[in-house]
């Protein structure tokens, strides 16, 4: 992928941006892996929202949008928009899985 400022025309641009766009869905889906295997460390439905860790989570995204140049609030916009979508598809693979044993 060539650099954002190496490119030479909004076609290199544009592949630029779909290469990024690729990766982040692939992250996204990462992610999910790892949110669902978190499913086998907790307890109970209620454990896995987890209140506390979002919260600090939310803290360190921020902290890291602002180290980046990045508008903090849409950052912590975009997890509060990603985090209930991982914290609801980890509630019913808990509940899948618990019916298994």
């Amino acid at each position: 992928m060539i650099a954002a400022n190496e490119c030479k025309n909004l076609m290199e641009i544009r592949a630029g941006i779909d290469a990024i766009d690729h990766h982040i869905v692939s992250l996204l889906q990462q992610r999910m892996e790892y949110v669902l295997s978190a499913a086998q460390f907790k307890p109970n439905l209620e454990s896995i929202p987890a209140p506390d860790r979002v919260e600090r989570m939310l803290s360190e995204r921020q902290r890291w949008a602002v180290e980046k140049g990045l508008d903090p609030h849409f950052v912590i916009g975009l997890f509060h928009r990603i985090i209930p979508w991982y914290i609801e598809t980890q509630t019913l693979y808990w509940q899948q899985n618990q019916h298994r044993s």
